[in-house]
């Protein structure tokens, strides 16, 4: 999450220091699959985390057949809860430490508009 975002409700302000936005967690939400449009092998794709999950929780994660689970950054899950009523919320115990990142598009589009043509 970049540093320069505001903070829309249902999400509370934070107060400077009161959250490491370098240092996250990503939890775990469901949707079904008819609410996302879902390109590539998004689950194997996010396999390993939701794999770390729920180890880090040390039970099952119980997910419905017709939806798909997508890690969330923890900032995000009010938004969802009031935004996507369909949406399952898991506990926090089923979350992975990250570090936040920053798009690296600019650093792209940098480096193709410098790299010499051929």
């Amino acid at each position: 999450m970049h540093k320069t975002r505001q903070f829309l409700p249902p999400m509370t302000s934070l107060t400077p220091g009161s959250y490491d936005l370098y240092s996250l967690r990503l939890r775990l939400i469901a949707l079904p699959r008819g609410s996302l449009h879902v390109t590539g092998d998004f689950e194997a794709s996010t396999r390993p985390i939701v794999d770390a999950a729920i180890s880090n929780a040390g039970k099952a994660l119980d997910v419905l057949q017709e939806y798909i689970v997508v890690p969330t950054h923890e900032l995000q899950i009010s938004h969802i809860q009031d935004k996507f009523k369909e949406a399952t919320i898991y506990p926090e115990e089923f979350s992975v430490p990250a570090r936040a990142q920053q798009s690296i598009r600019y650093l792209v589009c940098f480096r193709e508009a410098f790299e010499p043509s051929t």
